[in-house]
C-alpha cells in the first residue's frame, strides 16, 4: 500500500487554531505595517497571492478600503473559505489577470512554497502598474534551501538570495525588516500543540521571519 502524502501545515487544524485565520506568523501585524507603509487608500486595486481562506483579502478591504482580490490554488481551502468575497482559484504563477492591473500585489508566507520563485516574480511584476508595491513576508533560512523540502522552512533561501531575485525580476526594494521573533512565538503554539515536530514543520528551527517591500520599475 503506499503510504498517502501528508497533509500540508497550512491545512492542519493546529496551524488554524495557532495562528488564527492568516494561518501565518503575527497575523495581521505584517499585513497592517505594509498597507500603511505603502500608502493603501480606498481606490487602490490590490492582489493576495495564495489568499488561503481569504483573510488578508477581507482586512484590506475593511480596514484600507482597497478592492481587493485573492487567487488561492487548494480547493480545501477556498472550501473551508467558505465563498469569502473577491477570490479565485489559481495560481500564483499564472495568474488571470491582464497586464498593469494592480497597485499592489501582496504575498505572505507563500514564495518559499513556488516551484519557480523567478517565474512568479515574474507574474507579480507583470500584473502591477509601473511603480506598483510588492509585499512579501515569509521565511528565511541560513543555508541552502532543502532539496524536495515540503514546508515553508524546508525550503526557505538567505534573505539575501530572495532580495537578488526580486531586484533581478525589476523590482527596487524599498524596505526589509526582521520579524523572526513572530516566528519563535508561532512555533512556540506549535510546539504547545505537539504539531511542531510533525511532517516536517521546522518553523523556528534555524529560520527568520521577514517584510519586503519592494516596487515595480520602467514603464512596463
Amino acid at each position: 500500500m503506499v503510504a498517502s502524502a501528508p497533509v500540508p501545515l497550512w491545512e492542519r487544524e493546529a496551524l488554524h487554531e495557532a495562528a488564527g485565520p492568516t494561518l501565518r506568523p503575527g497575523g495581521f501585524e505584517l499585513t497592517d505595517r505594509a498597507a500603511e507603509f505603502i500608502g493603501a487608500v480606498p481606490g487602490w486595486t490590490v492582489l493576495d497571492v495564495g489568499a488561503g481562506l481569504g483573510a488578508t483579502v477581507s482586512r484590506l478591504r475593511s480596514r484600507f478600503g482597497v478592492r481587493a482580490f485573492g487567487v488561492e490554488p487548494s480547493a480545501g481551502q477556498l472550501a473551508r473559505a467558505h465563498g469569502a468575497a473577491g477570490l479565485i482559484r489559481a495560481r500564483g504563477d499564472e495568474l488571470p489577470f491582464g497586464q498593469g492591473r494592480f497597485d499592489a500585489v501582496f504575498c505572505e508566507c507563500v514564495l518559499s512554497l513556488f516551484d519557480d520563485r523567478a517565474g512568479g516574480l515574474d507574474e507579480f511584476h507583470r500584473v502591477l502598474r509601473p511603480g506598483g508595491f510588492l509585499v512579501l513576508s515569509d521565511l528565511c533560512a541560513s543555508g541552502s534551501p532543502a532539496e524536495g523540502g515540503a514546508s515553508c522552512a524546508d525550503r526557505a533561501a538567505p534573505l539575501a538570495d530572495i532580495a537578488g531575485l526580486v531586484r533581478e525580476r525589476g523590482f527596487s526594494v524599498e524596505l526589509t525588516e526582521d520579524h523572526s521573533r513572530l516566528l519563535r512565538d508561532l512555533a512556540a503554539r506549535l510546539a504547545w500543540s505537539g504539531e511542531a515536530g510533525r511532517h516536517g514543520c521546522g518553523c523556528g528551527r534555524n529560520a527568520g521571519y521577514f517584510l519586503m517591500i519592494a516596487r515595480k520599475q520602467g514603464a512596463k
